[in-house]
């Protein structure tokens, strides 16, 4: 009996400090490597995200490299669950948390607090393109995407899922083209 009463606190422990979010994918085109001028389409979807302890999703941050340039949204995030609200672009919000905020997308409720996030619990699936900028350095070309619970923002106190990890997209930094010059004769 002790013994199953162990397993079960065991699995107790793992179910509670899961993660919240899976199921996450990507697509980019053209796939990489990149060079100055290039325009990426990037494609993501988080599968699923599980609302543990009333934790709602409430923002995708999209984290860029120095190196990218133009960031355009196309595809927005559909869902809002129960209650009313939309999916906006938001270059900066900072929550009553002091979390800092942007680029991305931002769930705003309507109906009471804004910051509570959505309820529904995915997909989700978005769309942004992004531009290599000029340079004549490999710059940093990581694109990542960050998931933040209303836990992070001051929506929710319970603390569950704070800690999802940022999902890496890309890594890589830019492909300097250098001209090719014919030898210099000097008479």
């Amino acid at each position: 009996m002790k013994k199953l009463l162990f397993i079960l606190c065991v699995l107790f422990s793992l179910t509670a400090t899961s993660q919240c979010i899976s199921n996450q994918t990507f697509t980019t085109t053209p796939a990489g490597p990149y060079q100055p001028g290039d325009v990426i389409t990037v494609d993501y979807t988080l599968g699923t995200f599980t609302q543990l302890n009333f934790n709602w999703i409430i923002a995708f941050q999209i984290n860029l490299g120095a190196g990218w340039a133009n960031l355009t949204p196309l595809i927005t995030p559909v869902g809002g669950g129960t209650q009313t609200g939309n999916w906006i672009w938001d270059l900066q919000n900072t929550f009553p948390s002091g979390v800092n905020f942007g680029p991305g997308w931002r769930f705003n409720n309507t109906g009471f607090n804004p910051d509570w996030g959505s309820s529904s619990t995915g997909p989700f699936t978005m769309r942004f393109t992004v531009t290599v900028g000029p340079t004549c350095t490999p710059d940093d070309l990581s694109i990542s995407m960050k998931v933040i619970g209303d836990c992070l923002t001051g929506g929710w106190n319970n603390g569950a899922c704070c800690t999802d990890p940022v999902f890496n997209i890309y890594n890589g930094v830019v492909q300097i083209n250098l001209p090719t010059t014919p030898p210099i004769s000097h008479y």
